[in-house]
């Protein structure tokens, strides 16, 4: 499941890519969408992990998550960030993201 996150990963980073060159509203349109849909994903494959999701705590005091946990909770919120910055420049209110 962590390999399969980092192709989703690569898939939006590849979306991102196209549309920083072609940058056109309709474009951004279906970034969004693609965007959206890897961020769902990704956070339902966080919610239903069925592995061991942390590890022993007597190694730093406090739980830690595993390396495959932790490279889909990682993925998931930066997603779910873009995802807000896509939104945001959708309504015009930031376009941080395509300059």
């Amino acid at each position: 499941m962590a390999f399969l996150t980092i192709l989703i990963d690569v898939l939006t980073f590849a979306a991102y890519l196209f549309q920083v060159k072609v940058g056109s509203m309709p474009v951004y349109a279906v970034g969004i969408v693609v965007q959206a849909v890897a961020t769902l994903i990704l956070i339902i494959w966080s919610l239903t992990f069925h592995r061991k999701k942390f590890r022993n705590p007597m190694f730093f005091g406090f739980f830690t998550a595993t390396f495959s946990y932790g490279i889909i909770l990682m993925s998931a919120a930066i997603n779910a960030l873009v995802l807000i910055l896509y939104v945001m420049n959708i309504m015009g209110i930031n376009h941080v993201i395509f300059n």
